[in-house]
């Protein structure tokens, strides 16, 4: 009986696919109506646990995210970019957009510029550059900018350290890229440190444009006092692309 009905069935397929190929007909769409409670109640159980994956998943990242950054605060290690290193530096951060730390009441951002200018030098030498950068390194920086900074921390994380208002300002702008922008403040802390154990400055001379005063300075410690003269404007001043290397912004 089983043999026969199965010798019957394929019979009427073959039939079927006589008569309409072997392709079905398209049909138009129909319609569903509103699912009933117990179809919307397990679409709402499904939605609440793929809410919960979702937000478990975000938490996990955001711990991992936070291990690292952990990690790269453990040690901070301080490269300078050296004066005749700009154009490696400029053309990897270009693009970057820069995230500023907000104000506080740390040592960089209640010093005289002038005196954490005395410290830099001492904790790290020259500045990346300066007013007078076309002059003596063949980078023209913005003369409105009295020094610039330019760090590499841990190998993988670009510190900018400029003056506000050259050397009638106080404290520093200290500036990261968007990346490490959760940890300006860190970076920042971590410099004031540096900078308070550095109380010996060392001898340096700047030249700074003063946009608000139209007056060029000379600018600088000699061993034995901080100076700030009005000066005639250099014969460098002016002669530089300074968009050509310009990198914060």
């Amino acid at each position: 009986m089983d043999v026969l009905q199965r010798q019957r069935r394929d019979v009427r397929v073959a039939e079927i696919m006589a008569e309409i190929g072997d392709r079905v007909p398209p049909r138009p769409p129909v319609e569903l109506g509103e699912p009933d409670a117990a179809t919307a109640a397990f679409r709402a159980v499904q939605a609440d646990r793929q809410a919960a994956r979702e937000r478990l998943v975000a938490t996990e990242r955001a711990r991992a995210d936070s291990l690292i950054l952990a990690a790269q605060l453990a040690t901070l290690d301080w490269r300078q970019v050296e004066p005749g290193a700009q154009q490696d530096f400029v053309e990897q951060y270009a693009e970057a957009y820069w995230q500023a730390a907000s104000p506080g009441r740390g040592l960089v951002d209640s010093l005289d510029t002038a005196a954490l200018r005395g410290r830099l030098q001492a904790a790290f030498g020259q500045p990346t550059r300066n007013g007078d950068a076309q002059r003596r390194y063949g980078y023209g920086g913005s003369e409105f900018v009295q020094f610039e900074y330019w760090f590499v921390v841990n190998d993988s994380i670009p510190v900018l350290a400029l003056d506000v208002d050259g050397p009638f300002g106080r404290g520093l702008m200290i500036a990261t890229d968007e990346p490490h922008a959760a940890i300006v403040q860190d970076l920042k802390a971590d410099l004031s440190a540096r900078l308070d154990a550095a109380r010996r400055p060392d001898p340096w001379v700047d030249y700074y444009h003063s946009y608000e005063r139209r007056r060029w300075f000379r600018t600088g410690f000699n061993g034995a006092e901080t100076f700030t003269v009005e000066v005639r404007p250099p014969r460098w001043s002016g002669r530089s692309d300074a968009q050509r290397w310009v990198i914060h912004r």
